[in-house]
């Protein structure tokens, strides 16, 4: 292929070629198939070979980088830099005969050149699963593994570079064909195509973070102002139209400048406010742009037409539709929730200008593109709609034109319903009249809303379908979130809104659950990768905030009963408590939208149907949460808080019995489950759950050689007490006569090191004292504010002084004040115990004195430096210098 000259021909010859565009669009395909036909074997390094031979060729090519006369192969050096430099020559030498005919090459070859660049880069982002693609140190680990084999010391598919270890190359390459000219002339078509390559690298290394820094910086920081440079030439792409020859070119790149702005927002490689306020100058519609107007007028606001005198009127209107298409990207982005915040506020404050005008426009673009999609999709005999609302005549549109109506009339039309219900919203009685403009434009969008929704479910198929299916449909879903939330005249039937319903459900929430209908049975249904959740993941939270939003306004909705909401919500936990699908990370976001649906459903059940739903939620909330156990923590960060709402939910307004709820707690304790006792101990009526329990902790807290179950045994232990101890003070006594002494015995194993040190003891030792401690101080409250408790009080007192003197001789203090050298010592643990006695002293200094005139001598030494420490801010003692005197050398 190499040999291939056509495109590098002089001039002269080329003159013979009657569409040399033609030729471009072959050879373009010519190379996909003949990269397809390489990639068809399973082996990833060897993939990864191929397309990196095929990269850096085309980079060779784009730069016109060829041997010299006389180079030849150096001998391979066994190093990471010496496969570096062998990639290189490999690609040069590839190159030189097509560059020795065309130096520098010509820009149908640069053209070209760069299209194979892209189409190799989204090869290579469908190789995921090689991290050595685009991670710096993966590549060099990869690189040391292989030279490292014996007998590997041949260059090819087992000894080999890696496409991010030649980054520098690449971001250069692209931003100087973005930008690329010949004699002072512009060349659209060669910057397009190097934007398009730029695109790719964005996409492929745009997360990947900068090894050296160490700092979360992104590895294209470092050549952020060659990529913004290169953007913003393309973005200003509108006003070099009018100092150049008109050409469609000037159109395609600005359209793709709103691409590569869109991927680096979306990416977050742009964040400076001053930055993202220059780059989105040239997007921003003002209002001769987009005019507000009514649906079905006779005027010519809606059509797309040429504002300036020009050549190229065909496609002189893609400049304003790629700023309609961007902006109803970015907002839907922000909508979703898919963007970084830092820049949330920047591109609201920019884009909130004309929006009313841009949401009328964006619905216009909207409907015809989706009735130009519908033609498409025909089978042979459809025929394109030959009028629209932007365009009078379809033969008067350039077909890039049509091809962007088509590629972005989903973005378009649920932007336009995001903007326009807002509006709506915002609306005075005033301005009744736009109000009802809008309402009808709205209107006439929920037709191409609900049936593009009903295509892209069918569509959708996770792993297997295109992850543009699952973009369309989670913006669909979106939209209609804001329609049924929302005071607008546009309201859905039940049996419309029951369908959807069903249609989410079933296509999205079950299908990667697997339990659609269509799913074969089993124990456990097979988990799809992690990769497809993560390209569902929008989809997943739109899906699951639909259903949510329906159950929080179920009396709105116009649905007769609850049965589809409770099938929606109710199937996936009955498939977990029974095992049929597994506790997986990749289910926390469906699972914990359905416990949060849950709760709600529970609120709105009748008298008699409430208990025994009661009972089986608080069974899968205590069954979910002992199986996390076993669990990575990103599962426990989804899926607890839900759990614990809704056994708070439960308990708080029950129809279940004391008894029932006793052993719940005792439950509870029996399997660690702190957080959950914690929660029945504190929402009951006082005293149900300690108890029913008190049993079951005083053996969690007395069992000294299992320090696994003293952390949380404490805290839940001390958070229980200080919520039912304000409402029946009492308690503390009831629960301190029971598990008094288990508490002090911690506080002092802890202090002391005397319980086993498993692992996990050093990292919860000063917790389990702060709480400890704490539980004591509710103690000593209780004695000091309950007449007739002054013996018991000073009796308290001075158990726990005992424990926290050695603690504080054990630990020492601060600044050295007290000199210890003890293995494990704390001082956090020593100031811990220093604070007690301080605050102890100045609220019941009667007492206090009482208590150490009961000490012996030594310890009561120990307590009173311990007290003046905390008081002085541990503040070493003052020396005075001894002063010289010089009488004596008289």
């Amino acid at each position: 292929f190499s040999e291939f000259r056509s495109l590098s021909l002089p001039r002269s010859v080329v003159k013979d070629f009657e569409d040399c565009q033609l030729i471009e669009a072959e050879t373009i395909a010519l190379v996909q198939m003949i990269l397809a036909v390489q990639l068809r074997g399973e082996d990833l390094d060897e993939k990864t070979y191929r397309c990196l031979q095929w990269l850096l060729w085309s980079v060779s090519l784009i730069s016109g980088d060829s041997l010299k006369s006389g180079q030849y192969e150096p001998e391979i050096e066994m190093s990471i830099a010496g496969l570096i430099e062998r990639s290189s020559f490999i690609a040069r030498s590839s190159a030189s005969p097509i560059v020795k005919v065309s130096n520098p090459p010509r820009w149908q070859l640069k053209c070209v050149a760069a299209n194979i660049a892209s189409l190799t880069m989204a090869s290579l982002l469908e190789m995921k699963e090689n991290p050595s693609i685009f991670n710096y140190q993966s590549a060099r680990a990869r690189c040391t593994e292989m030279l490292q084999k014996e007998g590997n010391e041949v260059y090819g598919v087992s000894l080999h570079s890696f496409p991010v270890l030649h980054l520098e190359e690449l971001v250069t390459t692209a931003c100087i064909a973005s930008a690329a000219t010949s004699n002072n002339s512009e060349l659209p078509s060669v910057q397009v195509s190097g934007l398009r390559f730029l695109i790719t690298v964005l996409k492929a290394f745009g997360e990947e973070l900068d090894a050296s820094t160490n700092d979360g910086t992104s590895v294209l920081e470092q050549y952020s102002s060659q990529i913004i440079s290169a953007v913003r030439h393309a973005l200003n792409a509108e006003s070099l139209l009018e100092e150049s020859v008109a050409t469609s070119g000037f159109h395609r790149l600005f359209a793709a400048g709103c691409d590569a702005l869109f991927v680096m927002i979306n990416g977050g490689f742009v964040s400076e406010p001053v930055v993202i306020r220059r780059l989105l100058q040239p997007l921003l519609l003002t209002s001769e742009d987009v005019p507000f107007t009514a649906f079905g007028g006779k005027d010519e606001k809606l059509l797309m037409k040429s504002n300036h005198v020009t050549d190229d009127s065909r496609s002189f209107p893609l400049f304003r539709l790629s700023k309609l298409c961007f902006a109803a990207r970015v907002s839907m982005m922000i909508e979703v929730g898919d963007m970084n915040q830092s820049a949330v506020s920047v591109i609201n404050g920019e884009l909130e200008k004309e929006v009313v005008g841009r949401a009328v426009h964006s619905a216009a673009a909207a409907m015809d593109g989706f009735l130009l999609s519908k033609a498409h999709k025909k089978q042979s005999g459809g025929e394109l709609p030959s009028t629209g609302l932007t365009f009078a005549n379809l033969s008067d549109v350039d077909e890039l034109i049509v091809d962007e109506l088509v590629k972005n009339w989903p973005v378009l039309a649920t932007s336009s319903v995001v903007s326009l219900v807002k509006a709506i919203n915002d609306a005075s009685e005033e301005r009744s009249a736009q109000r009802e403009t809008m309402e009808l434009w709205l209107s006439k969008l929920l037709p191409i809303i609900l049936i593009g929704l009903r295509e892209a479910l069918s569509e959708f198929k996770p792993g297997q379908s295109k992850s543009s299916a699952s973009e369309a449909a989670a913006l669909f879903i979106c939209a209609l979130r804001l329609l049924v939330g929302n005071n607008t005249s546009m309201e859905l039937c039940s049996d419309e809104l029951g369908n959807i319903i069903s249609m989410v459900t079933d296509s999205v929430l079950f299908q990667l659950l697997g339990l659609s209908d269509s799913d074969s049975g089993g124990t456990h249904p097979l988990i799809l990768p992690q990769s497809v959740f993560e390209d569902c993941t929008i989809l997943m939270q739109q899906a699951c905030g639909f259903i949510e939003d329906l159950c929080n306004n179920h009396s709105d909705t116009d649905v007769t009963d609850l049965a589809l909401l409770s099938h929606s919500v109710m199937k996936p936990l009955v498939a977990l408590q029974e095992k049929q699908i597994k506790l997986h990370t990749n289910y926390s976001i469906i699972l914990s939208s359905c416990i949060r649906s849950s709760v709600i459903l529970l609120r709105c059940q009748r008298e008699g149907d409430r208990m025994q739903l009661e009972k089986a939620l608080v069974q899968l909330s205590l069954s979910t949460l002992k199986d996390m156990s076993d669990h990575p923590s990103e599962l426990s960060k989804e899926l607890k808080e839900p759990c614990l709402s809704l056994l708070r939910s439960c308990s708080s307004d029950t129809s279940l019995q004391a008894g029932e709820w006793g052993e719940i707690a005792t439950y509870s304790v029996s399997n660690e489950l702190w957080d959950a006792w914690a929660i029945v101990c504190a929402s009951l009526p006082p005293g149900i759950g300690m108890k029913s329990s008190i049993n079951a902790m005083k053996g969690a807290l007395g069992d000294l050689a299992n320090t696994s179950r003293h952390a949380g045994a404490i805290v839940a232990l001390r958070v229980a007490l200080h919520s039912a101890g304000t409402e029946d003070p009492s308690l503390v006594c009831f629960v301190l006569h029971h598990v008094g002494f288990e508490v002090l015995q911690l506080l002092r194993a802890y202090s002391l090191r005397l319980a086993p040190a498993l692992e996990g003891f050093d990292e919860n030792r000063v917790n389990v004292c702060a709480e400890a401690v704490k539980v004591n101080m509710i103690a000593f409250q209780y004695l000091s504010t309950t007449s007739g408790e002054e013996g018991t009080s000073a009796s308290f007192l001075l158990a726990l002084f005992q424990v926290l003197v050695e603690s504080v001789s054990f630990n020492g203090l601060p600044g050295n004040l007290l000199d210890t050298r003890n293995t494990g010592a704390d001082e956090n643990i020593g100031r811990m115990c220093a604070q007690v006695f301080v605050h102890v002293v100045r609220s019941n200094p009667l007492v206090f004195k009482s208590t150490i005139s009961a000490m012996a001598a030594e310890s009561r030494t120990i307590l009173e430096n311990a007290v003046r420490a905390d008081m002085s801010g541990y503040a070493a003692p003052k020396r005075e210098k001894k002063k010289l005197s010089l009488k004596g050398f008289r």
